[in-house]
């Protein structure tokens, strides 16, 4: 069971408030036209406050024997399976490419600009949704080095676990990047709002029931993020 920490101690924002160019707005389900969108998305919150016991073990030392003792299973049959860098798409390649040019940036800016227009309000509250999502990266890599046996202890381990978390928020961390950058270029979002929810997201932390169970937070992290 996963549970976000209430942003309202921050005085978060309660809205995201999407720009020009001109389309439709979403007020209680109910659509308008207007020249300039209302608020068009609401901050999750939560009302439970964060947990504050310390932590000292995340699981039990049985387990722990267990999560050793597949190292070199992990090392021989889950690394290799990682996709090399160079054979990843990059977010750039679905973008405008400012290398290619000022001009050429400046078309296919406007190009990305006149194709959206024709999308909804709730496609880009979608958008949103799962940029912040993506790019809450360090809240996951940081929850996942909390477990015992496949926490990452230098930041550059060598053990197969941690170099599997770091893998893996090497690979997502495109997904955001991606988002985050169509976003910005679409100009139909506020991204000031954006920007500031994300880190309040980040600071806030996340607070978790399945500290002694890495593995299942492992699978969530990737069925969330997949």
């Amino acid at each position: 069971m996963m549970q976000t920490i209430s942003f309202s101690q921050f005085n978060i924002p309660s809205i995201l408030r999407a720009s020009p160019p001109p389309t439709t707005t979403i007020h209680r389900r109910k659509t308008t036209s207007s020249r300039r969108l209302s608020p068009v998305l609401a901050v999750a919150s939560s009302t439970t406050s964060p947990s504050r016991h310390q932590v000292t073990h995340s699981m039990p030392p049985e387990k722990l024997e267990i999560f050793k003792s597949l190292e070199p299973w992990v090392s021989e049959n889950i690394l290799p399976l990682r996709k090399p860098v160079e054979k990843c798409w990059q977010p750039i390649e679905f973008l405008p490419d400012p290398s290619q040019g000022p001009e050429q940036f400046e078309e296919e800016v406007r190009a990305l600009r006149q194709r959206v227009l024709g999308l909804s309000d709730e496609y880009f509250v979608m958008l949103v949704g799962n940029m912040l999502t993506e790019d809450a990266l360090p809240t996951y890599q940081t929850f996942l080095n909390t477990f015992d046996g496949v926490r990452d202890e230098t930041g550059s381990s060598p053990c197969p676990w941690a170099i599997w978390t770091r893998a893996w928020s090497a690979e997502e961390n495109r997904h955001g990047d991606l988002l985050r950058t169509y976003l910005y270029l679409s100009g139909r979002v506020d991204m000031l709002m954006v920007e500031k929810t994300l880190q309040y997201s980040i600071g806030a932390g996340i607070v978790s029931y399945r500290r002694r169970r890495p593995r299942a937070s492992a699978y969530m992290w990737n069925y969330c993020s997949g």
